[in-house]
């Protein structure tokens, strides 16, 4: 991707040993180029195979993910965890 102009490397301010991935202005339009596509793709493969309820099950199991990596708690499992 940085050989295609898409992203550039920056070294990062809090760590010395690594860098960050910056992307540039051709990086943003390759994604706002593909976004159309992709978003049909999973609607199609994985959204529209599922019911409300799955949907529903499918997001309280990403936030407790994103929660989890964010260093933040999970939210109980169920009601009667709380």
């Amino acid at each position: 991707m940085q050989q295609r102009g898409l992203v550039t490397r920056e070294e990062c301010a809090d760590d010395a040993r690594g860098s960050v991935v910056v992307l540039t202005p051709a990086g943003r339009r390759a994604i706002e180029t593909a976004a159309p596509g992709h978003v049909a793709a999973v609607r199609r493969h994985l959204i529209d195979l599922l019911t409300p309820t799955e949907i529903d099950a499918l997001g309280a199991l990403t936030h407790r993910v994103v929660d989890h990596l964010g260093g933040r708690a999970p939210q109980p499992r169920h009601a009667s965890e709380a």
